[in-house]
């Protein structure tokens, strides 16, 4: 489920998407690395929540760096897609 804490972006297609999140899991503190989760748009319009095809963990470092590289590919900033 989508939150304030999740940051998306979709490719300059509109096919895929990517969701940028952190999991707080039992506790406040957030963890040291960030979950990613790429998928592609369902529907014509995109009406239907993206079919994510996978989930990986980045530290966040890491994480910033793949954010910025899509970004200058042409991937942008969207508003959560579920």
């Amino acid at each position: 489920m989508s939150n304030k804490n999740d940051f998306w972006l979709i490719d300059s297609n509109s096919v895929g998407v990517i969701r940028f999140y952190k999991d707080y899991g039992n506790g406040d503190k957030p963890i040291d690395y960030i979950f990613i989760e790429e998928g592609i748009i369902m529907g014509i319009h995109g009406e239907k929540p993206p079919l994510m095809k996978t989930r990986k963990r980045m530290n966040i470092e890491e994480a910033r760096l793949f954010w910025k590289n899509l970004i200058e590919e042409g991937w942008e900033k969207t508003n959560p897609k579920w």
